[in-house]
Order: structure tokens, then C-alpha cells, then sequence
């Protein structure tokens, strides 16, 4: 189902002039003469369903005087124009109306009488309305010309809620600047860019906490960003979540160089956050890359893969040290017991014994998830702010000698 979601401002009627009308122009080049803009954005969008909400003094009686048969209902509508003068419309009295505007528009009509959206109380109101009313996967358009200048903001905060709660999507929010009109046209805009800001804004918010590079990728695909590129971030997230830290890294490495060009959009004013994200693809080596995710991993608070990404980091340059290929499995497994075999041999500083055991023994507690023998491993894992300090110690000590 599609449905236009419009607010209604206040009637502002002129005992010589009646209704103020306006000529607007909207967003295909054709023009509309109407005193309420949302009428006309569901002839022009031609959507299935038209939801309007406005506060018990909004110009209810348009809806019926421009569009009802002459002599139809004439002492409901008397009473509606009486009601709206009053400031006293209420619900009861726009289930009275309902059908008349119904088979005026021509097409199913919800009608609710929202509170003025003053406070945080009563804008939840309106969201709660919203999500009983729109249908899980519904497309909705969103038409903020008239009502309190406030609800444009709300509406905007409705888009979201609506795409988070009910997985809607939506497909444009317009606004009739009548204080842009010129020649006697009233442009019709499109605002839905600053819904693709915020979108973006969560997205990077979203990848902060979780590290899944694929929130980026339908944005970009949105803006004219190659969708093969776009696919790219999916694959990246897949494989660094199974540490595939290499292919991952290759994933990324196609994505940063289509980055050097300006995107189309909202995404190019995060083109440069993008690439900070995803730099450490470019790390110079293996285990420069271990290093980085591993401290990424250590800022979002994934204490257990910064220290499995730590280890293998530390693992990495024995490898180089010894000569050995770092992306065997074999050669990384005899690297690392010749590690342990030289620690407990002494023939490594007393540093470098502490950070390995103390990362190698944390590590294999989160892992394990069963209670460490260790008293100071436990001690390390019931304080939170203490095991990121440790842990990011611990990892920069050890991998501080990357090449």
C-alpha cells in the first residue's frame, strides 16, 4: 500500500476572498490550483491511501467545501465550519464527516485529531497513531506544507520511526514554500535529502557499534554508486566477522579507490568518513591490519575479538621475524609455540612475557566463557574500564614493532 501522510494548518479565511488559494508547481513541472497541497499531492502521486492529522482548529472544512457535492450534508458541514471556527473538532466529529470526504477524494481517508505537539508527551502521541495506522512494509510519502511549523520536524522524526518500527519505506517528503513563490507559482520541494542525511548519520553510528561495513552499501547504491562496489562492503563485512582478514582487506581495498571519485548526493558528505573507516585496508602488512582492527575492535568495547585480533597480530610478525608464511596455518601454529617456548625460556624481555601471557590468558578466558583459574584474570574481567586499558596495553606493546 502506498499512503500520503499530510498535516493541516490552520483556516485562514477571508469574509471577501474565502480560502487562500495557491498555484503550485510540483516536482514534474505541472501545476495545481488548491488551498490545502496535500489534496493535490494524492491526485499527483496517486497513492492508495491519504492520512491526515491536524489539531482541532485546522481547516477541516476544506476538505469538504472544495470537493463535496452542492447541498450535500449541509448541516454537518455548517457544523464542521462552526466547530473549526470554535477550535472544537474533534474525533468523534471527523467519524461523521469520514465517509462524506471519502467519496469526495475518491480513495480510503484516515482522519485523526492530533494534540499541538508541545511537549515530548504529546509528540509520542502522534508517533503511536502513525504506527498503528501504517502497515509493516507500507510506502509513504510525506507532505509537510501546512499544520505548526514544528511538525515539519515531527514529521521528519516519523519518517524514521516508521522505517524502524514498521520497515516502511519512504518514498518522498514534500513541502510548498509559499514564501518562495514567484510569478504567481508556489515551488514544490523535496526535503527527503535530509532524511538521506540522517540515514546516513545512523548508518555510521550503526557501524561504530557493530563493525558491518553493508549498512553503507544500499546509501551508496542509492546516490549512483556502481553496485558491484557497493556489494564489495557486504563481502568485506562477511569476511572480517570470520576473520578473513586478507580478502577482506582486497574487499575494501576496490571500494576505497572508487571513493577517490565524488559521490552524487548525501553520501559525498560522508565520502571522507567513509575512507577514514575503512583506511586500515591499506595497512602495509598483515599483521598492520590485525593491529588496527584489533584496537577498532578494542573502541567499540568487542573486548574478545581485540584480543584475538591482538594475538594473531603478535603471532603475524613472529612469522615475519622467523621468516615464515603468515598466512599458513601450519607455520603460524609452530611460530607461535616457538614464542612460548622462548618466553618461558627467558629468552625474551620481561615485558614482552607479561603482554603475550596476560593477552594469551585473557583471550582464552573470554573465548572459553567458563570462570579463569586466575584470580587477576577474573579481577580484569569484572571491571570493564580496567580490561580495555589492559588490553589495549598489552596490544600496543606487543605489536609495536609492525614493519
Amino acid at each position: 500500500m502506498t499512503s500520503l501522510i499530510t498535516f493541516l494548518g490552520k483556516s485562514a479565511l477571508d469574509p471577501q476572498k474565502g480560502y487562500r488559494q495557491a498555484t503550485y508547481r510540483l516536482p514534474d513541472g505541472s501545476t495545481a490550483q488548491t488551498p490545502y497541497l496535500g489534496l493535490a499531492l494524492a491526485r499527483w502521486l496517486e497513492v492508495e491511501r491519504l492520512i491526515v492529522l491536524g489539531t482541532s482548529s485546522s481547516m477541516w472544512d476544506v476538505l469538504v467545501e472544495h470537493h463535496a457535492a452542492e447541498g450535500e450534508e449541509e448541516s454537518l458541514r455548517l457544523e464542521l465550519i462552526e466547530q473549526v471556527q470554535c477550535g472544537t473538532v474533534d474525533d468523534a466529529l471527523l467519524d461523521r464527516v469520514h465517509p462524506m470526504i471519502e467519496r469526495a477524494l475518491g480513495r480510503p481517508v484516515q482522519l485523526s485529531v492530533i494534540p499541538a505537539a508541545r511537549d515530548l508527551d504529546e509528540q509520542q502521541v502522534i508517533l503511536q497513531r502513525l504506527a498503528l495506522w501504517v502497515a509493516r512494509k507500507e510506502v509513504l510519502h510525506f507532505d509537510v506544507t501546512h499544520g505548526y511549523r514544528h511538525l515539519g520536524m515531527l514529521a521528519l522524526t516519523a519518517a524514521q520511526f516508521l522505517e524502524s518500527t514498521r520497515d516502511a519505506t519512504i518514498s518522498a517528503v514534500y513541502y510548498g514554500a509559499f514564501d518562495m513563490s514567484e510569478g504567481g507559482l508556489t515551488p514544490v520541494l523535496r526535503l527527503d535529502g535530509l532524511l538521506a542525511i540522517a540515514r546516513w548519520v545512523k548508518a555510521l553510528a550503526h557501524f561504530d557499534a557493530s563493525g558491518d561495513y553493508g549498512v553503507f552499501a544500499p546509501l551508496l547504491e542509492t546516490d549512483g554508486f556502481p553496485a558491484d562496489k557497493a556489494r564489495c562492503l557486504v563481502r568485506a563485512a562477511f569476511f572480517e566477522r570470520t576473520t578473513q582478514i586478507p580478502p577482506a582487506a582486497q574487499q575494501l581495498r576496490t571500494v576505497l579507490q572508487a571513493l577517490d571519485t565524488p559521490l552524487k548526493g548525501a553520501s559525498e558528505l560522508f565520502r571522507d568518513r567513509l575512507r577514514e573507516r575503512l583506511q586500515w585496508a591499506q595497512g602495509r602488512s598483515l599483521a598492520e591490519q590485525q593491529r588496527l582492527l584489533a584496537l577498532r575492535a578494542l573502541a567499540r568495547r568487542d573486548y574478545l575479538r581485540a584480543a584475538i585480533l591482538g594475538l594473531e597480530a603478535t603471532i603475524t610478525l613472529q612469522c615475519l621475524e622467523l621468516g615464515r608464511d603468515p598466512y599458513n596455518y601450519q607455520d603460524r601454529t609452530a611460530a607461535d609455540e616457538l614464542l612460548q617456548n622462548e618466553l618461558r625460556q627467558g629468552e625474551h624481555p620481561e615485558w614482552k612475557k607479561q603482554a603475550y601471557w596476560t593477552l594469551k590468558n585473557l583471550r582464552n578466558a573470554m573465548a572459553h566463557g567458563v570462570p579463569p583459574s586466575f584470580d587477576w584474570v577474573k579481577n580484569f574481567l569484572a571491571d570493564p574500564e580496567r580490561l580495555g586499558q589492559r588490553l589495549q596495553a598489552e596490544i600496543q606493546r606487543l605489536t609495536q614493532a609492525n614493519p
